[in-house]
C-alpha cells in the first residue's frame, strides 16, 4: 500500500513539473512569437510611414546638421570618434567566446565549454547573417541611397532618395542602412543567452547602446533616421529567425549531432595539419641535407623498380 502511495505522489509530482515545465515553454514560444509579430508591424510601420512623408528624413538630418557638433561641441565629438573606435571591438568579444566554443568543439571534443555549440553557432550565424551579410554586403553596397552629407539639401552634390529607391548615385558604402548600429543591435543575441535574473538588465544595457550608436551616426550626418530604424529592425529580425531556427523551435540537429560534426571537421583538420607538418620537415630536412627531395611521381616511380 506504501508503495501504490508513493507511486502515485510520484507521478503527481512527475506531472506537475511537466505541466510546469510545459507552462514555460508555452509562455516562451508566445512570447517570442509576439515578438516576431512586432518586428513585421514595426519594418511595415517603418516602411509606410517613410514611404508616405519622406521629409522627415530630410528634418531630422537637417536638425543634426544644424547643431554641427564638431565645431559646437568638441568634447562630444571626441567622445563619439572614440565611441566609433571602440564599436568594432566590442562586437568582437562579443563573438569571442562563440569562436572559442567552437574551436574547443572541433579540437577537444570531449572538454566542457561556456556554453553549448549550437548556442555558439547561434552568435556566429547570427552575426555573419545579419551585420554582415545582410547590411554590409546586400543592402549598402547595391542600395544606392546617398548619405546625409552626400545630397544637395547638405552641401553635397547629389539627389536625395527616399528609402525605397535604390537607384541613387551613391556606388559603395551607402547610406542604407547603418552598418553600426546593426552591429550594436546584434548585442541582443548574447542577451538573450544570459540567464534569466540578468537577461532583461542586459536587454535595457543593450537598448541604451544601441540607441547611443544610432544617435551618433546621425550627430555625424552618416545617416538618414530612416536608415537607422531600418538597421535595427532588419537585425532584430535575423536574430528572431536564427534563434528559432537553433533555439527555439524543436528541429534537428540536435546537439550530439553537431558536437560529431565537429569533432569530425576537427579530427580532419588534424589530420590535414599533420599531413602538411610532415611535408614541411621532409623538405626541410632534404634541404639542410644539400638536395630537395623529388617529386611525389619521381618517387613512386622509383619505388617500384626498387
Amino acid at each position: 500500500m506504501a508503495k501504490v502511495f508513493a507511486t502515485s505522489i510520484g507521478r503527481g509530482y512527475r506531472s506537475r513539473y511537466t505541466a510546469r515545465r510545459m507552462n514555460r515553454f508555452l509562455r516562451a514560444a508566445l512570447t517570442a512569437r509576439t515578438v516576431g509579430f512586432v518586428l513585421v508591424g514595426l519594418a511595415a510601420l517603418t516602411g509606410l510611414v517613410f514611404a508616405v512623408a519622406p521629409g522627415i528624413d530630410l528634418a531630422v538630418a537637417g536638425y543634426f546638421h544644424g547643431v554641427a557638433v564638431q565645431e559646437t561641441m568638441p568634447r562630444l565629438f571626441h567622445a563619439i570618434v572614440v565611441l566609433r573606435k571602440l564599436e568594432p571591438v566590442v562586437t568582437m568579444l562579443a563573438i569571442a567566446p562563440a569562436i572559442v566554443v567552437l574551436l574547443v568543439k572541433l579540437f577537444w571534443p570531449r572538454r566542457a565549454t561556456i556554453m553549448p555549440a549550437r548556442a555558439a553557432l547561434f552568435l556566429i550565424v547570427s552575426l555573419v547573417l545579419g551585420p554582415g551579410l545582410l547590411v554590409n554586403v546586400v543592402l549598402k553596397d547595391h542600395w544606392a541611397r546617398p548619405r546625409p552629407g552626400m545630397v544637395t539639401d547638405f552641401g553635397g552634390d547629389m539627389t536625395f532618395r527616399p528609402w525605397w529607391d535604390p537607384h541613387g548615385a551613391c556606388t559603395y558604402n551607402c547610406s542604407f542602412v547603418s552598418g553600426e548600429t546593426s552591429s550594436a543591435v546584434w548585442l541582443a543575441a548574447p542577451a538573450l543567452l544570459v540567464p534569466l535574473p540578468w537577461r532583461y538588465a542586459a536587454f535595457a544595457g543593450v537598448a541604451v547602446y544601441a540607441a547611443g550608436i544610432g544617435v551618433m551616426r546621425l550627430l555625424l550626418g552618416g545617416h538618414f533616421l530612416s536608415d537607422v530604424l531600418f538597421a535595427a529592425i532588419f537585425t532584430g529580425l535575423v536574430i528572431w529567425t536564427v534563434h528559432g531556427r537553433l533555439l527555439r523551435w524543436r528541429m534537428p540537429p540536435t546537439d550530439a549531432t553537431i558536437d560529431t560534426a565537429l569533432a569530425r571537421i576537427g579530427s580532419a583538420l588534424r589530420r590535414a595539419g599533420a599531413a602538411v607538418a610532415r611535408s614541411v620537415v621532409a623538405t626541410s630536412r632534404a634541404f639542410r641535407a644539400g638536395k630537395a627531395p623529388p617529386p611525389e611521381g619521381e618517387r613512386k616511380s622509383a619505388s617500384r623498380h626498387l
